[in-house]
């Protein structure tokens, strides 16, 4: 089984692995060798092309074309006998020893060896389900980031009791499942690179406010306030009314021209609100422009005040003083206004 054909030295694009034998897919054909007494390397001709998906069992191989299961070997526990709800729709495919597994429309399908109850759906993998594995006897399943688990327990060998039961960092935050014949293998979320899984670091007391698998401290936190953003949006305690995934007060804490009337809400979604707020349509509310308009004119006004009151005066060049420097300029000046 560790004899490389040819054929599978290059151009190929999945592999697989049986008990006593090797799967390949390339070009959309299967390849296997190894182990050929129970057939699972006699490749049957509908197998040869239009392939998109391989898996193995003990002694028997399955492969995925177009949405039907295909399997030939060892057909001892009726393994390779598909069932009608198989023959279409089916995106993933699995193989336990004695067992074969499909997953459809989030359902998870299995057939073949019972006493151990590996193919005893339980009701939680028949909907929502995004991948499936198989063991020796037992099988796997992923859904919204959690295991299922059913069949043989190991050491115990009576049917229909879950497979080793999953130690309690494996509830949330998994991305990938795998099976060996007697154990099972996960991927799961450590958000801070610690070596602790989330769910563990949850399970240890870590605080996840939300409850969403992932520790607060993992989370986004603009305004340092301790609670993730996405729970005060929750709990509307705060708003991201740009939907730029920042909370608007922290959005305005960092450039202040989002909200020039101060009053905590950005400019630009109390005027989509209420257009009227801008009548010339510059982004700023009139209010700002207005305060804004009246300040120019305070000073403009408190200027004239101030040349009116010099040049009664006869301080002509603004000196502060009266001198004969301004009877200068008034000579320099004298005639008659222009108009």
């Amino acid at each position: 089984q560790c004899d490389i054909p040819t054929a599978a030295l290059s151009g190929v694009t999945a592999i697989a692995g049986g008990f006593y034998h090797t799967i390949a897919l390339k070009n959309g054909e299967v390849l296997a060798w190894g182990y050929t007494y129970f057939g699972a390397c006699d490749i049957p001709d509908a197998a040869k092309s239009g392939v998109s998906a391989i898996a193995g069992g003990f002694n028997h191989t399955i492969a995925l074309k177009n949405g039907a299961v295909l399997a030939w070997g060892d057909n001892w526990a009726n393994q390779c006998d598909i069932p009608t709800a198989a023959l279409s729709g089916v995106t993933a495919i699995a193989g336990g020893f004695y067992h074969t597994i499909a997953l459809k429309n989030g359902e998870v399908l299995a057939w073949g060896y019972t006493y151990f109850g590996a193919c005893d759906i339980p009701d939680a993998a028949k909907s929502g389900v995004s991948a499936i594995a198989g063991g020796g006897n037992h099988t796997i399943a992923l859904k919204n980031g959690g295991v299922l688990a059913w069949g043989q327990t190991i050491g115990v060998g009576t049917a229909n009791n879950p497979q080793v039961p999953e130690p309690s960092f494996i509830g949330t935050g998994i991305s990938a499942i795998a099976c060996g014949q007697d154990h099972n293998i996960v991927i799961a979320a450590d958000c801070d690179g610690d070596g602790v899984t989330d769910s563990a670091e949850i399970a240890g007391g870590a605080a996840d406010i939300n409850a969403n698998g992932v520790p607060d401290s993992c989370e986004t936190d603009c305004n340092s306030n301790g609670l993730p953003d996405g729970y005060e949006l929750a709990q509307g305690t705060a708003h991201d009314y740009n939907n730029n995934n920042v909370l608007d007060s922290c959005d305005i804490a960092g450039n202040s021209a989002l909200d020039r009337n101060l009053n905590g809400v950005l400019d630009s979604y109390e005027i989509a609100q209420t257009p009227a707020l801008d009548a010339n349509g510059n982004g700023i509310p009139d209010s700002v422009d207005l305060a804004a308009a009246n300040g120019l004119l305070a000073t403009a006004n408190a200027r004239v005040t101030a040349l009116t009151a010099q040049l009664n005066c006869g301080d002509l060049d603004g000196d502060g003083e009266v001198t004969g420097a301004d009877v200068g300029l008034q000579l320099v000046n004298y005639g008659p206004c222009a108009p």
